[in-house]
């Protein structure tokens, strides 16, 4: 039912215009379903089951198709000239461990702009968040609350701004709580398979990257796919 819905409205047409796949040895049906069924709340270990494919090959034709998105996606933002965004932080935790989520909401257009996890919550990790969502489109001013991590990185970085407890700043709350039911779904949280071996760093690293995998899939449906139920 999938791949009929998909032809009929002709994506199949649109996929292979952006010529995402080097080769076709699975059909460009198959591929589309497989991306719109883990947009639409399925992990890759049940795609790969369900369509009797390989967990890595799931996992490449969804990150080709990603990194087409990102393309597409930055060249369109980096057009906008955005009046005001909400910027906010949540905690994330896998495996008993914590993370931190950033988020970048356009309030007038109610569209996330950026979204990105990192390993700790301090001035460094606010400045680095703040100066890539500056770099992406021209803003006129930022909504925060009064974080200590937040300071220094508003003066380094000489943005106007203002700061909001509540308010519009708020709407930042309905992507985390978005986020998070999306993760629960596949298998409750985002975890990583650690090798005896591995130093600590590495499975950091590891972690973060399949959490960031996740967060500009998750800005796909919260900023296209969401909109059309």
């Amino acid at each position: 039912m999938v791949t009929a819905d998909i032809a009929e409205n002709n994506l199949v047409e649109l996929l292979k215009e952006f010529d995402i796949f080097e080769r076709n040895k699975v059909s460009i049906e198959i591929k589309l379903a497989a991306i719109a069924m883990y947009i639409l709340s399925s992990s890759i270990r049940r795609i790969a089951l369900l369509l009797n494919v390989g967990k890595s090959t799931v996992h490449y034709w969804i990150d080709r198709f990603k990194d087409v998105l990102d393309s597409e996606r930055k060249e369109e933002v980096k057009k906008l000239v955005i009046s005001r965004i909400a910027v906010d932080e949540t905690i994330l935790k896998y495996n008993g461990r914590k993370c931190y989520l950033f988020a970048a909401l356009d309030v007038e257009r109610n569209k996330v702009i950026h979204l990105k996890v990192y390993p700790t919550r301090n001035a460094l990790t606010a400045y680095s968040f703040l100066k890539e969502v500056l770099r992406m489109c021209e803003v006129e001013e930022l909504i925060l609350d009064k974080g200590p991590w937040y300071r220094d990185a508003l003066q380094r970085l000489g943005v106007r701004f203002k700061h909001e407890s509540f308010g519009e700043r708020s709407l930042v709350e309905s992507i985390f709580s978005s986020f998070k039911q999306r993760a629960r779904i596949f298998f409750c949280s985002i975890t990583v398979n650690f090798r005896r071996r591995e130093k600590r760093f590495a499975r950091w690293r590891r972690a973060l990257e399949c959490w960031n995998r996740f967060c500009r899939m998750f800005m796909f449906y919260f900023n296209v796919v969401r909109g059309c139920y």
